[in-house]
């Protein structure tokens, strides 16, 4: 501004001049003199306005340059920004410990996240094999040890009673979840979502696939699918030796005494809420009533339950006609692979399966919680959703929104078709059931193995 100032008054000086010239001539020229005054005044106005707007653009321009420069927010731990995050994830190692009892997942996970994020993010992924319970309690022992920080685990699969006990436990990293970039495509105002088994997820944990309960049987065996309890148990007994499930502390089997629960009361809605003892003592006993009435036709006459990877060889081989399953299009991904024969197929219960989300959480003492949150950002994108989704890869349902991607990932998507044992999507959504909060599912494991398996 201090040079408009100067060429101001210069126009100012030059004026005053001429208009002293001009009234030596004579009053002739006195409306002249006016005129040219006024017409010097209005131009200097309008540079004046000009250069006072040209100098509020740039100043606009400067600011947005100057919020660009500080990176996107984001609300973490230690970081305020997303380029912070990246900057401290940048050549190192996750160390994801999940669960391992699937081949072809663990081949998926090394080789479609474990190698882009190579590529994309120069972050090496180790993939640690293991049960939910046994790394839970790895996070309780360190705690229990004063390990603070520079934890072994930096990411985990988890849900369910797991995440509540760690969250409960205040040995969770965060809130973290809802600031990912890609957090945009989670519906978190849906209850499915916010709420993991009835405990609220508070941005300390983000999913990264969707689950329902699927039963899997062999057509060449089981002519009509038995779709409620009763008719399945009427099957069991008239055909013993090819039926059986998964021991506790499997989460299959876990899942599949949850569905005899709910069937014992009638619907969902008692487990629904705090776990209430006497509600529980109420239902319980037609569950083990159930549960032991089968025994004796089981697979080996009920003495023994095998562990949940073990059920896909045992159809596969014709051992047992039925399978069960979190993974709605296990059954259509296994026939492409050889694993399974082209006669099995899947069906739902008339009242309902469970259904529910995986999520990814970030332990307290983690020593690489940057890498963590980049690795769980990327398998929300739209890229990997729609690896995971092709029924041609990975085939699994997604916990985000489809049609909040990018139109031409809303096209890829829509064009894909469904796995020939694969119920369509109205079926499943239209027989989904919710979780029971996670005491629930504590105390239903725990009754298993004191009322069926030790009776």
């Amino acid at each position: 501004m201090r040079n408009l100032k100067g060429t101001a008054w210069r126009w100012l000086l030059a004026l005053l001049a001429f208009a002293l010239i001009a009234a030596a001539c004579g009053d002739d020229d006195d409306a002249e003199t006016t005129e040219t005054t006024a017409a010097a005044t209005e131009t200097t106005a309008a540079a004046a306005t000009e250069t006072t707007a040209a100098a509020t653009e740039t100043t606009a321009a400067a600011t947005e340059t100057t919020a660009a420069a500080a990176g996107t927010p984001f609300d973490a731990p230690g970081f305020g920004t997303w380029e912070e995050v990246l900057a401290a994830a940048d050549g190192t190692t996750v160390n994801w410990f999940m669960w391992g009892g699937s081949d072809v997942i663990n081949a998926n996970v090394d080789n479609d996240i474990g190698d882009v994020i190579k590529e994309q993010f120069n972050i090496t992924l180790n993939r640690v094999p293991a049960d939910a319970a046994d790394f839970v309690n790895k996070v309780l022992d360190e705690s229990a040890a004063g390990v603070t920080e520079g934890g072994t685990i930096d990411l985990m699969w988890i849900n369910g009673e797991n995440f509540a006990t760690l969250k409960n436990a205040d040995l969770l990293y965060g809130p973290w979840s809802e600031s990912l970039p890609n957090a945009i495509y989670v519906p978190w105002d849906d209850p499915a979502l916010a709420n993991d088994f009835g405990e609220p997820v508070e941005g300390l944990e983000s999913p990264w696939g969707h689950a329902q309960f699927v039963m899997e049987y062999n057509t060449d065996f089981v002519a009509e699918a038995p779709t409620t309890f009763e008719a399945l148990q009427a099957w069991i007994k008239e055909n013993p030796g090819t039926f059986t499930y998964p021991a506790i502390p499997d989460f299959v089997g876990s899942v599949f005494i949850r569905h005899l629960f709910y069937w014992a009361a009638g619907g969902p809605e008692p487990f629904l809420g705090e776990f209430d003892q006497a509600t529980f003592d109420q239902y319980a006993p037609a569950v083990w009533e159930y549960l032991n009435d089968i025994e004796p036709d089981l697979w080996r006459g009920g003495g023994t339950y095998p562990e949940g990877p073990a059920m896909a060889d045992l159809l596969a081989n014709q051992e047992v006609y039925f399978n069960m399953s979190y993974d709605p299009s296990r059954a259509s991904t296994n026939i492409a692979s050889g694993t399974y024969p082209e006669s099995i197929r899947t069906f739902v219960f008339d009242t309902g399966t469970l259904s529910n989300n995986n999520y990814v959480a970030v332990p307290f003492n983690a020593a690489n919680p940057a890498g963590a949150m980049v690795l769980a950002n990327y398998i929300i994108s739209p890229e990997f959703q729609l690896v995971m989704s092709d029924p041609d890869q990975w085939g699994w349902l997604v916990p985000t929104d489809p049609t909040t991607w990018p139109e031409e990932a809303q096209a890829t998507f829509s064009s894909y078709g469904t796995g020939v044992a694969t119920l369509p999507a109205d079926v499943l959504n239209s027989h989904a059931l919710p979780e029971p909060q996670g005491e629930w599912v504590t105390a239903m494991e725990a009754g298993w193995i004191e009322n069926v398996l030790e009776k």
